[in-house]
């Protein structure tokens, strides 16, 4: 026998064996979010803010935006910060699932290329240097390296984070923004004049993206636009 047929047949008892299973509900799956877990995520459909992407009931500019204009251009999600994305992203980011990143990304990269955006350049939103010690890795680049795969667009790691944040799930509005104040830099020119697409996992309040944004048009960035896998209501 071929070391070929070997190598075939150890696989194929080892699927048969252990089969590969979905990382949401653990049934057999090819793929690490099955078909049915996939159906059940909460895609954003109706009317959206043209600014932030938040759902409203009308189209048109939501009131935050009209009470306080973002930095950003435009900001869109993916899905709601709910079910199986919200089960999705917490396995990939605090039990280290970089498979299910992997996945995720390439399905924020067909998002982003429908929404047909010129971009020149992605940018992930960085962690601290504390985080990144804790956690071993930037949700946010690997899905903009596999989002950059999808679109044919580079990224750039340019931005970083010079500021020691909390975490901001406990914290009120008015306390991340005071969290996240200056907690940004472009630590180079490489994307003067630029347009640029911010990506991040979750979109919440919208205050770290709004702060990465003002960052890089300080250091005269044309335009920035954001994505992120989900959004919180």
């Amino acid at each position: 026998m071929r070391i070929q047929d070997y190598v075939f047949q150890g696989m194929f008892l080892k699927e048969l064996l252990f089969p590969s299973r979905c990382l949401i509900c653990r049934k057999i799956s090819k793929d690490v979010i099955c078909d049915d877990c996939l159906s059940k995520i909460p895609l954003i459909k109706g009317p959206i803010c043209r600014i932030c992407g938040s759902p409203i009931e009308v189209e048109g500019i939501c009131y935050k935006c009209k009470s306080f204009l973002p930095y950003f251009s435009k900001a869109r999600s993916y899905a709601l910060y709910d079910g199986v994305m919200r089960t999705a992203i917490i396995r990939f980011k605090f039990e280290k699932r970089k498979n299910l990143g992997i996945f995720l990304g390439k399905m924020l990269g067909a998002f982003i290329s429908e929404l047909s955006w010129d971009i020149d350049f992605i940018v992930p939103i960085p962690l601290s240097k504390e985080r990144m010690r804790t956690r071993g890795f930037n949700q946010s680049e690997i899905l903009a390296l596999e989002a950059s795969k999808i679109l044919g667009i580079p990224v750039s790691l340019s931005l970083i984070r010079i500021k020691e944040t909390k975490p901001s799930i406990n914290l009120n509005v008015e306390e991340r923004l005071n969290n996240i104040n200056r907690a940004f830099l472009l630590k180079d020119n490489s994307l003067k004049n630029k347009k640029v697409l911010l990506i991040d996992d979750v979109y919440t309040t919208g205050a770290t993206t709004n702060e990465a944004s003002r960052a890089l048009l300080e250091r005269n960035i044309r335009e920035v636009r954001v994505v992120t896998l989900a959004r919180e209501l």
